[in-house]
């Protein structure tokens, strides 16, 4: 092999390895949820943080569930350079759920929606949209 040409591919190597994604992003968000109820009057519009726990090796989004009461998984169902795509549900006797959204990897805009259907009939008892703002950052422990 060349030099140059070694010299080139080491210099690749170094740089597709900088750049490689990380196996988990945890971001920290803040902005609002729109709940709604079975009721139309019910819609309530209320401030949020949260955090949000991306895991590319496992392709999950954690925390948009109940933790400890009801928490289903979430999975990256799409991702590119700039969108990761989630959808994840959970089927009850009586209630089925679901949750689905996008995370922009550019602007760390956030729009998600939990939904509770009636198992039987299929209607929407409640739901609530997220519109979140969010940033990268560390796990506190």
């Amino acid at each position: 092999m060349h030099r140059g040409t070694a010299a080139a591919l080491m210099l690749l190597g170094f740089t597709i390895t900088a750049h490689a994604q990380p196996a988990t992003l945890t971001l920290a968000c803040k902005g609002t949820t729109t709940f709604t109820a079975d009721d139309p009057d019910a819609k309530k519009l209320e401030p949020i943080s949260m955090g949000i726990i991306v895991d590319f090796s496992a392709r999950t989004v954690q925390d948009f569930g109940f933790p400890g009461v009801l928490d289903y998984p979430v999975k990256i169902t799409g991702a590119n350079k700039v969108t990761v795509a989630f959808l994840g549900s959970l089927e009850t006797r009586y209630s089925n759920y679901r949750t689905q959204g996008s995370i922009n990897r550019v602007t760390g805009d956030v729009e998600a929606i939990s939904m509770v259907y009636d198992s039987k009939t299929g209607n929407i008892l409640a739901q609530t949209a997220y519109t979140l703002q969010c940033r990268p950052t560390q796990r506190m422990f």
